[in-house]
């Protein structure tokens, strides 16, 4: 393909291309692209070896609810993420499972789709087999983010299970996940502001807990349920973060806090997280956020959601009661649930 430049541009695009050939001689250069090469051949000879390597069985709990057994779940994915740093495959067994509920297929999801969880190793799964928490799974939207050989899959339009690869705030995704929940327990598409707030508030969250130079490091998925059996839409936010407790920010405040005290539940710092006294993100962040989670907080207390937590590192807050519970297992991120009524 012919290229037109200008006198000037045409001399730099000269001088550079010399410069490459005379580089491409040197032994610096050739050893670059040994050490490319190798890196290559050792990154597909590991992935070759990962295929080969039988799948570990991991047999869910069987009440699969991160809500009302939260340690039993974080525990399963604790053991499948050291699974997965050892080398080993993980078979994600859900077939037994008696009590399947949506936040826990949005953990599961964002969990296996997340190199930092899988750390490059193989996983598969199979359905439940009680027939109303099979349709559950089948309709959430799970199988469309993962490969499949089940004909029967579908989605069920009351449902939203997104991904977010651009690691921003979307006012769309928050309108039309709004709008889901809203159509479902009230039948209409009048707009309820203070569920929009939350959402942007959670992405905004994820997008900016550290500091500027870092925002857009994570990812969040959010799922909408629409329970067939009531007037009831639930909504999973998950940050695949490092959690709010372990943000950069927050672990500043601690050290300058306990001047080299290493132990410091994290259990102990809820109630200034709560009350804003306790930013998770940087003061100078004022552009891009609003008022974070004491805004989440404060639009809790509407009698429209009928349960609202948070789950993040080892702390499980309840923001309908004020109540929050130490855990004895660990999520690396934060996890929103909330349940909206009519």
């Amino acid at each position: 393909m012919r290229r037109f430049y200008t006198t000037a541009a045409w001399k730099r695009f000269s001088a550079m291309k010399a410069r490459y050939a005379a580089k491409r001689h040197t032994s610096k250069w050739k050893n670059r692209k040994r050490s490319r090469i190798a890196v290559s051949y050792s990154v597909f000879r590991e992935k070759r070896r990962r295929a080969q390597q039988p799948f570990i069985r991991l047999v869910a709990p069987k009440q699969f609810s991160l809500i009302s057994n939260t340690n039993e779940v974080l525990k399963y994915f604790e053991s499948a993420e050291r699974m997965f740093a050892k080398g080993e495959n993980v078979g994600f067994d859900i077939s037994e499972v008696e009590i399947l509920t949506a936040d826990a297929i949005a953990l599961l999801v964002a969990s296996i789709k997340d190199s930092d969880f899988t750390h490059g190793g193989n996983y598969r799964g199979t359905a439940p087999a009680k027939p109303e928490l099979n349709k559950l799974f089948m309709e959430s939207g799970f199988l469309e983010h993962v490969r499949h050989d089940w004909n029967d899959a579908h989605i069920n339009k009351e449902n939203l299970l997104h991904k977010e690869d651009n690691f921003k705030v979307s006012p769309k995704i928050a309108k039309s996940a709004s709008l889901t929940g809203i159509r479902h327990v009230s039948q209409n598409s009048r707009p309820f502001e203070a569920l929009y707030e939350i959402l942007i508030e959670c992405m905004s969250n994820t997008n900016n807990h550290a500091d500027l130079s870092s925002a857009g490091k994570c990812k969040w998925w959010i799922y909408v349920y629409s329970n067939p059996n009531e007037k009831v839409s639930s909504y999973s936010f998950v940050d695949v973060g490092v959690g709010i407790f372990k943000s950069a920010v927050i672990q500043d405040k601690i050290k300058q806090r306990l001047k080299g005290t290493v132990l410091y539940p994290n259990i102990k710092l809820v109630p200034e997280l709560l009350s804003g006294k306790l930013q998770s993100r940087i003061d100078k962040d004022n552009a891009l956020r609003g008022k974070g989670i004491p805004q989440i907080i404060d639009h809790s207390k509407s009698p429209r959601f009928r349960s609202f937590y948070i789950i993040t590192n080892d702390v499980r807050i309840d923001l309908k009661t004020g109540t929050s519970e130490q855990l004895n297992h660990n999520l690396n991120g934060t996890f929103l649930h909330w349940e909206l009524v009519k």
